[in-house]
């Protein structure tokens, strides 16, 4: 090593930051390794445990909605798109069997990740299909088989602000993917009484035994191309505007409280 003193402390502050390097991938890799090894055990023993107690208590939730008139709506057209927030999802489940009680199938969107085939593993116990995105993807070309499910009839579920948020922000994807199928898109807004939530970015609400569960529909015109933008105003304007007026527990706060948003 230089005896040089310039040099012993560039050398010094090099060997230091190389430190701090290996110690930060270190931790990160074994903070992600950790977190692969929590979800796969989740996706394996979770399910089958989770989702009867589920059952259980979807069965006990007092059902208000949907309007009728939107319900038949929304399953007048061949093709349809069923766009809510993320965070509704659980909700939502309690209406599931709707479609299918008319002769349609429901199949859901998800990312190929870590939270995505831990949902995968619950609605594959609850007998709904899911197809799989391109991850990081959720254009066109990440939504094939989607896009192939909703021409043939089935009505695809996505949520709109998705896989990671923000909470109750609609990505302009779902629209691109709805034009590609051809489908008109349905809006869903839930909200519910009294529940449990999980800390999570979406603002997932499970109710509690016995509460209230609201389901808000609206359908809307297919895309047409170069309509994106103010299509997607109006699709956050919307079910921003829906879950207000339900006071669903999922809409951000500071959300909940602006009348302008």
């Amino acid at each position: 090593m230089s005896n040089h003193p310039r040099a012993s402390a560039l050398l010094g502050i090099t060997l230091e930051d190389a430190a701090d390097r290996i110690y930060v991938q270190t931790v990160s890799s074994t903070r992600a390794w950790l977190r692969r090894g929590r979800f796969r055990a989740l996706e394996h023993f979770a399910p089958p445990l989770a989702v009867p107690i589920f059952r259980v208590l979807a069965s006990t939730w007092r059902v208000r909605g949907p309007q009728a008139a939107a319900f038949w709506d929304m399953m007048a057209p061949p093709r349809v798109m069923l766009a809510t927030f993320h965070g509704m999802m659980l909700q939502l489940l309690r209406f599931a069997p709707l479609p299918a009680a008319h002769g349609r199938r429901v199949v859901v969107m998800l990312s190929p990740s870590l939270d995505g085939k831990l949902l995968a593993a619950a609605l594959e116990h609850l007998g709904i299909d899911y197809v799989y995105g391109t991850s990081g993807d959720r254009s066109v070309g990440g939504a094939r088989e989607f896009i192939r499910r909703i021409k043939a009839g089935d009505i695809g579920v996505i949520a709109v602000d998705g896989p990671v948020g923000p909470c109750c922000v609609a990505k302009k994807g779902f629209l691109q993917i709805a034009a590609a199928a051809g489908a008109h898109v349905t809006l869903a807004a839930t909200s519910a009484g009294p529940g449990l939530r999980f800390g999570s970015w979406d603002r997932a609400h499970l109710p509690l035994p016995f509460s209230w569960v609201e389901l808000w529909l609206q359908v809307l015109p297919a895309p047409v191309e170069g309509s994106e933008p103010q299509m997607l105003s109006a699709v956050q304007e919307a079910l921003v505007s829906a879950a207000r007026a339900l006071r669903s527990p999922v809409l951000p706060l500071a959300w909940a409280r602006r009348s302008d948003r």
